[in-house]
């Protein structure tokens, strides 16, 4: 691990570079940087499983909901599968903080070579399953038709085959992404979601059963309940507000008893008290020891300062 640890603070110059170019460009989207465990290049994409990666810091919830994605029993989406670990530099619900966006680039670094080893750690349904390539991009949109617009209109493309974009969401930000709160310029709201939907994108919405140690996850309803909420997509529960009934079809979900109780809230508290133990437990281990090596979020708690 300290090799890592050292390789990453060498690193960090170069990832500030690339957020300052990004962020100084026009561009809208960019891959800053790839973790390709296989030996050759891979194969173009036909699925492009997305984790939007403005958590602050990943956490092992993360991970399992990205490592479950392709490694599900059944998987519908063709293959070949690719991951892009998708940082927005602006936040549609949150105040920017700029002095840590180059550590949190450093942490979805060392979380995509963890995610990586848990991939290639994780029995699967498809045991020819070649290694999956996983990039970290940058984007100025903060929300996910945005996101995938500039994705696929980005020039040069890096993916030029067009694959087809998946989501991957907590049950939490599905009833955001599905609010019409949201979409104030469009009517009916939701009608802003076909440029997502239409070409076929989808959403996998991982569904987790309410914790009791946390009141804020209550709100949620238990899993049967959460199930109850997507389904009813299908029978036009949205409708009035402009959700199609048929894009139901490309809102598909998985149940995970994994990360319960994980918070990113929950892991800067854990830092700022020095709990690295705790820490440890929440976080994959090198964001665990990035964390714990360049101390961050002593300041605050929330996240607001990092170092």
């Amino acid at each position: 691990m300290a090799g890592r640890i050292a390789s990453m603070r060498a690193l960090l110059p170069e990832l500030e570079s690339a957020l300052h170019a990004f962020t100084s460009s026009s561009s809208a989207f960019r891959v800053v940087r790839t973790i390709n465990p296989a030996a050759s290049s891979p194969q173009p994409p036909k699925t492009l499983y997305i984790l939007d990666s403005s958590f602050n810091p990943p956490s092992i919830a993360h991970l399992a909901l990205a490592t479950s994605a392709v490694t599900r029993p059944v998987i519908r989406d063709p293959n070949p599968h690719r991951i892009l670990l998708l940082f927005s530099t602006h936040n549609a619900d949150k105040a920017p903080t700029p002095a840590s966006f180059e550590h949190r680039l450093a942490m979805m670094t060392l979380f995509a070579e963890d995610l990586s080893a848990s991939i290639s750690n994780t029995p699967s349904a498809f045991q020819s399953r070649p290694d999956v390539a996983i990039d970290i991009g940058l984007t100025k949109k903060p929300y996910y038709t945005d996101k995938s617009i500039a994705i696929t209109t980005s020039e040069p493309n890096p993916y030029p085959s067009n694959p087809t974009h998946v989501h991957l969401i907590g049950y939490d930000t599905v009833t955001r992404f599905l609010a019409a709160k949201y979409y104030p310029d469009h009517s009916p709201p939701l009608s802003a979601l076909a440029p997502y939907f239409d070409p076929g994108h989808k959403i996998l919405a991982t569904l987790r059963p309410s914790d009791p140690n946390d009141s804020s996850s209550k709100e949620f309803g238990s899993t049967e309940e959460q199930i109850a909420y997507i389904e009813g997509l299908s029978d036009g529960s949205l409708a009035k507000d402009g959700f199609k009934p048929e894009w139901a079809r490309q809102v598909d979900h998985l149940v995970s008893q994994e990360g319960i109780g994980v918070s990113s809230t929950r892991i800067r508290k854990a830092a700022k008290a020095h709990d690295w133990a705790e820490l440890q437990q929440l976080c994959t281990p090198g964001v665990a020891a990035w964390v714990e090596n360049q101390q961050l979020y002593q300041e605050d708690a929330k996240g607001a300062k990092m170092a």
